[in-house]
């Protein structure tokens, strides 16, 4: 049990297909035995298998994460929110939730232009590269965000990413100046982003948070001064619709 989870894990980190000495190789097995665990999760369809004899992640983990999902009004709301009150709404939003130094998209609307940005539930980022991870990072002092990063690897996607924990933290002062985080490039070189924590009605500490994200070369700086408005509209009107996940 313990090594399929290690297997999943890795699978859902790797955000690509990985073969079977990928996986032999992260548990430290041989392959043999990597190769009766795959047996099992493929069977039970927590993995497929690819013709390329690659591995990624299944349907089953689909239907169990919409299960859970489908027990809290966030997605629901988020969809609802978005659809029918926020304007001019042709980029890409997302729904993350926080899962220690990542983010897990639970709810995505794509754009529906033809070169517009897209996601999928289920996609794990690092927190200090998304907007929504840095939305809810920023809700963190200073001292605790140094403590977390002591224990947890400061990732970087792109050049655009920062380079150390200093970094990080100026990036947090502006964030809480203004009242949301930006993404310029650290999740995907050509993708803009802005996002907020979703503080829910009934308190709690928030755990949520949305993004919208547009093209890279579109954002001026009037378009960058709306987004973040738009954002914080956003959250809020999600924050006052919804109850804390648990």
């Amino acid at each position: 049990m313990t090594r399929g989870l290690s297997i999943l894990d890795f699978v859902a980190r790797a955000g690509r297909p990985v073969n079977m000495t990928d996986i032999a190789d992260e548990l430290g097995i041989a392959k043999s035995s990597a190769h009766g665990l795959l047996a099992e999760l493929v069977n039970a369809g927590f993995l497929e298998r690819r013709p390329d004899n690659t591995y990624r992640l299944g349907l089953r983990l689909v239907e169990l994460a919409n299960a859970r999902n489908q027990n809290s009004e966030l997605p629901a709301e988020f969809y609802a929110i978005w659809d029918h009150r926020i304007p001019h709404n042709q980029e890409a939003a997302i729904l993350a939730l926080a899962d220690g130094p990542d983010v897990i998209y639970i709810a995505c609307r794509n754009s529906p232009l033809a070169l517009g940005i897209t996601f999928s539930a289920g996609m794990r980022l690092p927190a200090c590269c998304t907007a929504t991870g840095k939305a809810l990072l920023s809700l963190m002092s200073d001292e605790e965000i140094r403590a977390f990063y002591e224990v947890h690897p400061l990732a970087r996607l792109t050049q655009n990413g920062v380079a150390d924990v200093d970094g990080l933290l100026r990036q947090m002062e502006s964030i809480r100046r203004r009242g949301y985080s930006v993404d310029d490039g650290e999740t995907r070189d050509h993708m803009w982003s802005v996002g907020a924590p979703v503080r829910m009605a009934h308190g709690g500490h928030p755990n949520a948070a949305v993004a919208i994200s547009y093209l890279r070369s579109e954002i001026t700086p009037e378009k960058s001064h709306h987004a973040g408005e738009l954002i914080k509209m956003f959250a809020q009107a999600l924050s006052e619709t919804c109850a804390p996940l648990t």
